[in-house]
């Protein structure tokens, strides 16, 4: 109960609050809006000020003018006892004092250049009087340009006063006429000193710029309002909802509850709840489904009625290691169904808690991954078949390169031993022949037993890696297809670093096999005898510590419409008697998932002695494990 009055007291001052912080930021904004009133009016006041000056020195309505001065006056006195620019926006206060103090300059002017108009005026309609009087032709220039000075500034006040003071008066009218004129001489000076000296103020421009810097300076409080009124606005939200939260939290949990149960019921996930010793309390409906049991054969029994024995020992000590310490576990059993069935299942298994952090229950989770099981076996199988037909692709390659290599060879052999039965039916086999007959008999053999040593890499069957030098492997790749490179007229070119890596070494001998295999097979279709066939493998690694193997033919290169298809599996642009189309896929395979590393093919043009070629360029690249 002390809790519903604590949250009823909270809300109720942040009510309050959330009021009276209202009302401060309306009064906030109320004053700013004041102050930018009285700036526009101070800068349309200096607009009057601006006008009155540029007017006729004849203009007399002096009492619009101290009405302006009263009231920029009135709004100076204001904003300066504003306490808005003393605190919200104090860093405009300089500006605002400056401002002050130009208006102050300027009005003390205004007022001089009102006297100073007032006395002009009435010189200008006393000379008039007396002009009228004056009968002297001279003085009618004079008169002119002293009426002309307000219209035309190109007049020269220092010359006109040279002719004033040169002028020789002969009546009395004459000699009050010059007087005055010199005396609107002095004051048209004074008006346009103070005319100069207003404008040298710059007020206008000052005031713009402190219109704009007030009016940008309106983010700084209403981003301060802004924050005090959300953070209420935030506490006011969460205090209701705690409010709302105490009195609904039993019917929520309730509904919860309700909505768990049914989603339990209807999930297709497989949920199962056993007590601390495992003995199953619950599981719902497509448990049954899926295990083939009924309810009253599986409540009260352990959970091990499900086991198919190809789970080891390790398995559920580490199993229940987990969830005994009270830590998720995940994983995957190898189950059995009630009809003998064996069932893949991927589980979570958590442990569930009381009040006092004691485990009482176990709940497990899990989904029925035996399909996928079952087609990731079947892929296996196909990817097993796959390289078993590469295996025989290459291995009827090797035999015909050993039945090539052997031929000569065993010819010898053959020769020199049919040579010794000869010589000895005519008892001519003298000790000279005998040996030189037997020198080539085990010269040719040495050469069959070394070639036999050369093929033996390519027909390993290990899946363990081990350290290799890439050098000598290109040297048994090619050593393998020589006779086929010197049959067809192919030139090849190697370019290889003396470097050990890590890796399965007669896969990569397979996969160099198979690209060497594709690069002859093209260039042997595309290019006649007369034009030079050539193959380029180069080895290097770079300066990430890849090892970087490219081989390069000059067979015009592949068509762009299937380059990005050759790796795919069965896919050849050979006739099905001479291709099945795994042999790139295979290298694909071996240099992706055995040596973690990728291959891609691109065609290039490149010069060569002095000719340029275009071929097809396949780049393995990868990572070297140990390097020497």
């Amino acid at each position: 109960m002390k809790k519903i009055f604590l949250v009823v007291f909270i809300f109720i001052s942040l009510l309050f609050l959330l009021i009276f912080t209202t009302n401060q930021s309306n009064r906030k904004i109320d004053n700013f809006f004041k102050i930018q009133k009285n700036i526009s009016h101070l800068i349309y006041t200096n607009k009057n000020f601006d006008i009155f000056m540029s007017s006729s020195i004849s203009y007399n309505n002096f009492d619009v003018i101290q009405k302006d001065i009263f009231k920029i006056k009135d709004i100076l006195r204001q904003m300066s006892n504003n306490d808005f620019f003393n605190t919200q926006l104090s860093i405009l206060r300089k500006d605002f004092d400056e401002i002050r103090n130009l208006f102050n300059q300027k009005m003390q002017n205004i007022e001089r250049l009102k006297s100073t108009s007032a006395v002009l005026n009435n010189s200008y309609r006393y000379i008039q009087t007396i002009y009228e009087k004056v009968s002297n032709k001279k003085f009618n220039s004079i008169y002119a340009r002293l009426i002309g000075l307000e219209y035309n500034s190109e007049l020269s006040i220092k010359k006109l006063e040279n002719d004033i003071n040169i002028l020789k008066t002969n009546t009395n009218q004459e000699k009050i006429f010059i007087k005055h004129a010199k005396n609107i001489l002095h004051y048209y000076k004074r008006f346009d000193e103070l005319k100069n000296r207003i404008n040298s103020l710059n007020i206008d421009i000052k005031l713009e710029s402190f219109e704009q810097k007030y009016n940008n300076s309106s983010d700084i409080f209403i981003r301060d309002i802004k924050f005090v009124l959300w953070n209420v606005i935030i506490l006011l939200s969460i205090s209701l909802l705690v409010f709302l939260y105490y009195y609904s939290r039993i019917a929520y949990q309730k509904i919860q509850l309700n909505r768990f149960k049914l989603a339990v019921e209807n999930s297709d996930n497989i949920i199962m709840t056993t007590d601390y010793n495992k003995k199953i309390k619950y599981v719902n409906d497509n448990f049954i489904k899926h295990s083939g049991y009924t309810y009253k054969e599986l409540i009260g029994q352990k959970a091990s009625i499900l086991k198919s024995g190809l789970n080891s020992k390790n398995f559920y000590k580490e199993l229940n290691d987990t969830i005994y310490s009270g830590n998720r576990w995940f994983g995957e059993f190898i189950n059995k169904r009630k009809d003998g069935q064996l069932s893949y299942e991927k589980a979570s298994i958590s442990p569930i808690f009381d009040e006092n952090g004691k485990i009482i229950e176990f709940l497990a989770i899990k989904l029925d991954i035996t399909k996928e099981r079952t087609i990731e076996k079947d892929l296996k199988n196909k990817e097993h078949i796959l390289m078993q037909q590469a295996k025989m692709v290459a291995l009827h390659e090797m035999l015909d390169s050993i039945s090539h290599q052997w031929r000569q060879p065993l010819s010898s052999i053959s020769t020199a031993a049919s040579g010794m039965k000869l010589n000895k039916e005519f008892n001519s086999l003298d000790d000279e022949t005998f040996n030189k007959l037997i020198d080539s008999i085990v010269e040719n053999s040495l050469y069959l037993s070394k070639t036999i040593d050369n093929f033996k890499s390519f027909f390993k069957t290990n899946s363990e890696n081990v350290l290799f030098n890439i050098k000598n492997t290109v040297n048994k790749v090619f050593n393998l297809m020589s006779y086929k490179f010197n049959e067809n007229k192919i030139e090849c070119i190697i370019n290889v670093i003396d470097k050990n890596i890590e890796g399965l070494e007669h896969e990569l001998i397979q996969s160099l096999v198979n690209l060497l295999n594709n690069a002859q097979d093209v260039i042997v279709k595309k290019l006649i005898n007369e034009e030079k066939r050539l193959i380029f493998l180069d080895a290097y690694s770079d300066e990430k510590n890849n090892l970087i193997i490219k081989v390069r033919d000059n067979a015009n290169g592949i068509d762009e419409k299937i380059i990005d298809k050759i790796f795919e599996p069965y896919f050849t642009t050979k006739h099905q008697s001479q291709g099945t189309g795994v042999g790139l896929y295979m290298t694909y395979e071996i240099i992706s998932k055995h040596f973690n590393g990728i291959i891609y093919v691109k065609n290039v043009s490149y010069t060569y002695e002095n000719k340029e070629y275009k071929g097809a360029e396949f780049i393995i690249k990868i990572p070297i494990k140990i390097k020497y």
